[in-house]
């Protein structure tokens, strides 16, 4: 059984055919032009499309049974396109939710947008619903109602009844949304592989909380290192942990809690450095040759110091987070585990694995799978569709590691 996994990221769309074994059968990621743009997700829908064509016309024998997308939360979407990113600033409001803030401030920016909407919806939701024409709102736990909004919040915030209409209704995470249109199965195509009007679209979830699925961090006493444009140190615990910097929300896995320390920009550092050295060779620098020259940096050319002494940075604000996380645990009596999953592109080097273990004196453990959303997606997926009773389940079966990081005696790399 095969189900395409969707992924909505800031600066790209990632997609995957997996199986109910969690092998990975194609993969493919198509990058943005429009980030940062007030119309950002009209390229969404397409790299999904391309993303189809590019996975079937290399696989043309694979059949689909099931869609499912995530995406970045809280990003807000109005049906004609106008966005508000995830990462762009909102109002500040005194309010337990993540949305309501970032509503008020896309009814601002984007009033006739505003005025003129049926529905508002996140980043994962306007995929399935261009795919579906169903509306919904995917909650990841019944929990997590305070954190997303509730009608008294909205009427709080000033909404009128007709305004909090145009959220539409909750549906939690691994619930069947609805099939395919006949509109969205005419503009994708390959019917032959699966792509009809019986084909069902599952709801995903928040991309970090796919990403936990699919790094098997919702098990207790777990600990994943989430990356990509932010990065997230991640604690699944039985209770909920407290403290400065630690932000605690629910699980998806009802009775279990996710504990997290976000480090909001490191991987955006990372990455406007690595644009600076293609700026200045006039070429794209592969990811891992730049890695491998930064580490092997001897202090003679101040630019590739530069990079070394950041990804050191990086390593040592992991290590602090770390710390953070392993405190608060102890003072609840919880024993903090000795490896941790590292997740996002950065898992795909294996000296700075090696580094960031030296560094922070934490086994680094590296997924099979390195874009573990689509793993999670493929998980919450067949949870979904009855192969598995429970996503708890479905995460154990189908994530599995591929190498594992010792810290060195020494602090030498």
């Amino acid at each position: 059984m095969n189900v395409l996994c969707v992924d909505v990221g800031t600066s790209s769309l990632k997609a995957a055919l997996i199986d109910d074994s969690g092998k990975v059968i194609a993969r493919t990621r198509k990058k943005f032009l429009l980030i940062n743009t007030e119309h950002a997700s009209k390229e969404w829908f397409p790299a999904l499309c391309n993303s189809v064509k590019e996975i079937f016309d290399q696989n043309p024998q694979e059949k689909l049974d099931g869609i499912c997308v995530s995406g970045n939360g809280p990003t807000l979407v109005a049906p004609t396109g106008e966005t508000l990113l995830w990462n762009e600033k909102a109002l500040e409001i005194e309010s337990e939710s993540l949305f309501i803030p970032r509503l008020l401030t896309f009814k601002n920016k984007f009033p006739n947008a505003w005025e003129n909407s049926e529905f508002i919806f996140g980043a994962p939701e306007y995929l399935v619903w261009l795919l579906t024409d169903e509306a919904v709102t995917i909650l990841p736990e019944a929990r997590y109602e305070n954190t997303y909004w509730t009608k008294q919040a909205l009427e709080k915030a000033g909404f009128t009844p007709d305004e909090i209409k145009k959220l539409p209704p909750f549906k939690t995470t691994s619930q069947k949304a609805a099939c395919l249109s006949h509109k969205a199965v005419s503009f994708i195509g390959y019917e032959s592989n699966g792509i009809s009007e019986n084909l069902p679209v599952i709801l995903g979830a928040p991309d970090f909380i796919s990403a936990l699925v699919g790094t098997g961090t919702v098990e207790e006493n777990t600990i994943c290192d989430r990356a990509g444009s932010s990065e997230g140190i991640n604690f699944c615990t039985r209770e909920p942990l407290y403290g400065k910097n630690i932000r605690t929300l629910p699980s998806v896995i009802p009775g279990l809690w996710n504990a997290s320390v976000l480090l909001p920009d490191s991987g955006s550092k990372f990455a406007a450095f690595k644009q600076k050295i293609d700026r200045e060779l006039a070429t794209t620098v592969d990811y891992n040759d730049l890695i491998d020259k930064l580490i092997s940096s001897d202090g003679t050319n101040a630019t590739l110091d530069q990079g070394k002494y950041l990804l050191i940075q990086i390593a040592l604000d992991v290590k602090a987070a770390l710390e953070t996380l392993r405190k608060a645990a102890f003072e609840k009596g919880i024993p903090f585990p000795d490896k941790m999953t590292i997740t996002g592109g950065q898992a795909s080097n294996d000296r700075r694995n090696q580094m960031k273990a030296d560094i922070t004196g934490i086994k680094i453990q590296v997924p099979a799978c390195s874009d573990s959303e689509l793993i999670g997606d493929a998980a919450i997926a067949f949870a979904g569709l009855g192969i598995y009773g429970s996503i708890q389940e479905a995460s154990k079966k189908l994530t599995s590691s591929e190498k594992l990081f010792v810290p060195a005696v020494d602090d030498s790399f």
